[in-house]
C-alpha cells in the first residue's frame, strides 16, 4: 500500500514537471509561429513512455532496498535465535554500551533492559571507572573476569564481532559458576585431607616399626632398672632409678599411643550405653580435677545403647578431658554432657580455657602437632582414629570463652 501511494506521487509529480516544460514548449513554438502536429499527442505518449521507465526503475530501486531490509532483518533473527540458545546469560552491546538484544536468560535474571545503558542495568548510576567494553572495543581482544551478584559467582567473556549490517558490537557472557567454585574449592580440602590420611598411614608404619624394635629392648632395661633399684647399694640412688623408669613408662606409653593410630582393622563392639561407660570413668576425671582445684560437671542426658569399643571410647573421654583440663586455670569448670541431635548420640566435653586460635584449628589431628610445652601431639590423632572405627565423627566450637568438642555417634548402627 505505501509503495501504491509512493508511485503516485512519483508520477503527479513527474507529470506536472513535464507538463510545464511542455507548456513553456508550446509557448516557444507560438511566439515563433511555429507548428507542431499533435503536440499533446506526443507529449502524452513521451510521459507514458518514460512514466514507465522511471516507474520500472523505481519498483526495482525500492525492491532491493526491501529485500535487502529483510534479508538483514531474517539474519538478525537467526543471530538472536542462536544468542538466545546459548545456556549461559547473554547481552549485546553498541559502541554507546547501549544493549541491543539480550537472551531470554538474562532477562529472567536482571529484568527487561533493551535501550538501556549497561552501567544502569546493573543498577548502578555512573558509568564504571575503567568501563572493560571500551577496552575490548579499542584492542580487538577477548577479556574475561569474574563478578559476584546477589552471592552467586559470574564468570564474564566479552567478544568484539561485526554485524549483519557492518556495525561493531560486544557479546557479553555471563555463566554462573558458583558451584564449579565450590566443587574446586571441596576439592582442595579433599586433597588436604588425603595429604593427612598419607601422612597417617606414614606415620602408622613407623608406629609398628617402632613398637616391635623397641618395646621389647625396653621392657628388659626396665626389669633390670627395677631388679638393682631394689638392692641395699643402690638405696641412695632410688630417685634416679625411678625417674629412668618413668620416662620409659612415658615412651611406653607413646609407642601405644601409635599402636592406636596405626591400627585400621574394625574394633571389637558392643552395644553399651555412653552413660555408663563415663560414670565408670566419673572418679577418675572427678579426682583429677580436684587435685588441680578445678571442678567438674558430668549432665548424662537419656541416650540409647550404641556399638562402641568401651576401652577405646574411654581413652578418647580421658584425652579430651585431660586436654580440657591443662587449657584452663584453677577455678575452672570442666563440663561433660551426653544428648541426643538429630539421630546420633553426643559426647560434649567443653572447657573454660583461653581457646584454639582458627590456624590450630587446622591442625588439630595432625599427628605430633601440640601446643603444649610437653606434649606429644599424638592425643588428639588417637581420638580422631579412634572415632573413625567406632563409627563417630568429632568436631568442635572454640572461641576465646572456651573449647567444646563433641562426638557424635550414629544410632542406627545398634539396631543391625
Amino acid at each position: 500500500m505505501k509503495e501504491r501511494k509512493l508511485y503516485g506521487y512519483i508520477f503527479i509529480v513527474f507529470g506536472l514537471i513535464f507538463g510545464l516544460i511542455l507548456f513553456l514548449f508550446d509557448q516557444w513554438l507560438d511566439a515563433y509561429h511555429y507548428t507542431f502536429i499533435d503536440t499533446w499527442s506526443v507529449a502524452i505518449l513521451a510521459y507514458m513512455i518514460f512514466g514507465g521507465i522511471i516507474g520500472y526503475l523505481l519498483k526495482k530501486v525500492i525492491c532491493e532496498q526491501r529485500n535487502r531490509v529483510e534479508q538483514i532483518k531474517a539474519e538478525h533473527k537467526k543471530l538472536y535465535n542462536l544468542f538466545n540458545s546459548l545456556h549461559g546469560l547473554v547481552i549485546i552491546l553498541d559502541e554507546n554500551c547501549k544493549v541491543r538484544f539480550a537472551n531470554h536468560n538474562y532477562i529472567m535474571k536482571f529484568g527487561h533492559c533493551e535501550g538501556k545503558i549497561c552501567y544502569e542495568v546493573a543498577g548502578k548510576k555512573t558509568p564504571c571507572d575503567k568501563c572493560l567494553i571500551e577496552k575490548v572495543f579499542h584492542d580487538d581482544l577477548p577479556l574475561k573476569e569474574e563478578y559476584i551478584f546477589k552471592n552467586r559467582i559470574y564468570e564474564i567473556i566479552m567478544q568484539r564481532f561485526n554485524d549483519v549490517d557492518g556495525s561493531k558490537l560486544v557479546i557479553r557472557s555471563l555463566y554462573d559458576i558458583t558451584e564449579r567454585k565450590e566443587a574446586e574449592l571441596e576439592l582442595l580440602r579433599l586433597q588436604a585431607e588425603m595429604a593427612q590420611l598419607e601422612r597417617l598411614n606414614l606415620v602408622g608404619q613407623m608406629a609398628a616399626g617402632i613398637a616391635h624394635e623397641i618395646r621389647n629392648p625396653m621392657t628388659t632395661v626396665r626389669g633390670y632398672l627395677q631388679l638393682l633399684g631394689s638392692r641395699s647399694e643402690f638405696h641412695s640412688h632410688s630417685s634416679s632409678f625411678e625417674l629412668m623408669i618413668e620416662e620409659l613408662d612415658r615412651a611406653n606409653s607413646i609407642i601405644s599411643e601409635f599402636l592406636l593410630i596405626v591400627r585400621s582393622g574394625p574394633a571389637k563392639r558392643k552395644s553399651q550405653n555412653i552413660n555408663t561407660i563415663l560414670q565408670h570413668l566419673y572418679p577418675l576425671i572427678e579426682a583429677d580435677t580436684l587435685s588441680q582445684n578445678k571442678q567438674i560437671v558430668f549432665e548424662a542426658g537419656d541416650t540409647p545403647d550404641i556399638l562402641v569399643n568401651s576401652k577405646e571410647i574411654s581413652q578418647v573421654v580421658l584425652n579430651l578431658c585431660r586436654n580440657g583440663l591443662e587449657a584452663m586455670q584453677e577455678g575452672g569448670t570442666l563440663t561433660i554432657r551426653t544428648y541426643i541431635e538429630a539421630g546420633h548420640v553426643v559426647l560434649n566435653v567443653e572447657d573454660e580455657g583461653c581457646g584454639i586460635t582458627p590456624e590450630s584449628i587446622d591442625k588439630l589431628g595432625t599427628p605430633f602437632f601440640t601446643t603444649k610445652d610437653n606434649g606429644t601431639g599424638l592425643g588428639l590423632s588417637t581420638c580422631y582414629s579412634i572415632a573413625d572405627r567406632n563409627d563417630a565423627k568429632i568436631n568442635l566450637e572454640s572461641d576465646s570463652s572456651g573449647t567444646a568438642f563433641f562426638v557424635r555417634f550414629s544410632c542406627f548402627a545398634v539396631n543391625q
